[in-house]
């Protein structure tokens, strides 16, 4: 097999030469993905920071497993938590994701500006770019010089990063990436509220979730919820024929 060239970055090499062998690695990533907009509706835009922010720990994840970075000492190291995991990804590359069929994506944003534009190593995860493509400004001036800069940011092309895709193999991390799925009802605000008021001693504000309840699915839409997961290859038919049975018993 020829040796895939380097993609500028020893980082970005060593996670897609570890993901091009380690077909468990690879699915879970997928898989993750995959789940995630099955819970989120990123056209929701609270929903959206979440998923953005969700799609970055599976790629420290993914970098964690396949010794792209380490915790310092080994584990458990002493003053180092998962914060610090965090730095040290967004220390090697920014992360943008973009689960839109047509979405440019938005390098920065800036309050009187566009912010400090495309200056930074970053990996694109969309499903048109066929998994994950990375782009160092610095290297890969072609690409940076087509970085867009409007009034409140600066914005990159979904065409251009496929054609960079397309010019630097080495750049490109194969791998099936999801579109939204617009069910998702996850709701983050919802979620914090009512674990900050109800862990907590606020005995008028609890009445809320303890006297209103969600509303309950049905069975069979359950299982129609189980049998979209299946077809979307979140489930195999095993796992979906397993969740049914534990349905059905409830």
């Amino acid at each position: 097999m020829a040796k895939i060239s380097s993609s500028g970055s020893a980082d970005f090499d060593k996670l897609r030469d570890y993901m091009a062998k380690d077909r468990s690695l690879r699915n879970e990533v997928r898989d993750s993905l995959f789940a995630m907009t099955e819970s989120i509706n990123v056209s929701d835009r609270g929903s959206r920071f979440v998923a953005g922010g969700t799609v970055e720990w599976i790629l420290a994840s993914a970098c964690y497993a396949a010794g792209v970075i380490a915790i310092p000492q080994g584990h458990n190291a002493n003053g180092f938590d998962l914060t610090g995991v965090s730095a040290l990804v967004k220390g090697l590359f920014s992360v943008k994701s973009s689960l839109s069929p047509t979405s440019a994506f938005r390098i920065t944003n800036g309050i009187n500006g566009a912010g400090k534009g495309f200056v930074e190593p970053t990996i694109f995860l969309h499903k048109r770019l066929g998994g994950m493509v990375f782009a160092d400004p610095a290297t890969h001036t072609d690409l940076a010089s087509k970085a867009d800069q409007k009034a409140d940011a600066v914005v990159l092309s979904l065409k251009a990063i496929i054609e960079h895709a397309q010019q630097h193999p080495e750049c490109v991390i194969d791998l099936e990436i999801p579109y939204n799925k617009g069910r998702g009802t996850y709701d983050p605000a919802l979620s914090f509220a009512k674990t900050l008021i109800t862990e907590g001693n606020y005995p008028n504000l609890k009445r809320l979730f303890e006297e209103v309840k969600p509303k309950g699915s049905t069975i069979s839409e359950e299982i129609s919820k189980l049998q979209q997961m299946r077809d979307d290859g979140v489930l195999t038919q095993d796992q979906f024929e397993r969740a049914v049975d534990r349905l059905l018993k409830d």
